[in-house]
């Protein structure tokens, strides 16, 4: 063999040795490669900022972006301390800033529905309250106080105005009504399928010139809820003088 073909030999062999270094190089991953982990807390604080919306369905729902805050802010400490071994900060500030709008947005909604949605002084209640002993058929007596009556002293007591959602029962008129019948449910106001209970009707008449349309959706009305004990079958035994409609 020539010298010279020794020498292309050699060169052949040292290229694809190069070539095998360089595509060993390419798969091995760099060993200086900096590798960061990411905070549970600043994950646990973006969940919390997203479930933050709850607030706007009832103020007891605030635990969540108060939690979110707190991990949130948690999380950013812990990261801004090992920079080099931590990551999420954006994960956790965004937590953060979304708890932090959705809680003052949600407790300012629930602040607003109690002042302006329900009238000072009114008692909030609900068809269950109204539902008569399926014994004895006797009006409850939280009802009976709440409604015009006369103490023990024989004094007169004018009533507790109260604020009641339901549903209008259709009537041939549907403009300028003065007087409706309330009902509990859907199905009722929609269908005009009067309940088999006269505790859950109340006749609503309004005073002054208030006077309104029907509606097939929820409306609300406000005013002194007047209780007949001795109503008979088929008779309501509630009705309402009603101040307020919404």
């Amino acid at each position: 063999m020539s010298s010279s073909d020794t020498k292309r030999r050699r060169v052949e062999f040292d290229d694809a040795l190069k070539g095998y270094h360089q595509d060993h190089d390419e798969v091995l991953p760099d060993e200086n490669t900096d590798y960061r982990s990411l905070t549970a807390e600043s994950v646990g604080s973006l969940i919390l900022g997203f479930l933050s919306v709850l607030t706007f369905v009832s103020i007891l729902f605030a635990i969540f972006p108060i939690m979110g805050i707190v991990l949130g802010v948690t999380a950013i400490r812990k990261i801004l301390r090992a920079t080099e071994e931590l990551e999420g900060l954006g994960i956790a500030s965004a937590g953060v800033a979304l708890s932090a709008l959705l809680m003052i947005a949600g407790v300012a909604y629930q602040m607003y529905r109690t002042q302006y949605e329900i009238p000072a002084g009114y008692v909030v209640l609900h068809f269950d309250d109204l539902v008569a002993d399926h014994r004895t058929g006797r009006i409850p007596d939280h009802i009976l106080r709440l409604a015009p009556h006369l103490d023990e002293q024989g004094n007169s007591y004018p009533g507790t105005p109260v604020f009641i959602e339901g549903y209008m029962f259709p009537t041939r008129q549907t403009t300028e009504l003065r007087r409706f019948m309330l009902v509990p449910t859907v199905e009722q106001g929609q269908f005009g399928s009067f309940t088999r209970n006269p505790t859950q009707m109340i006749d609503v008449s309004l005073l002054g010139d208030l006077r309104v349309s029907y509606r097939s959706t929820p409306v609300k009305v406000g005013g002194i809820l007047t209780v007949n004990p001795d109503y008979t079958a088929g008779e309501s035994p509630y009705s309402l003088k009603a101040d307020t409609f919404r």
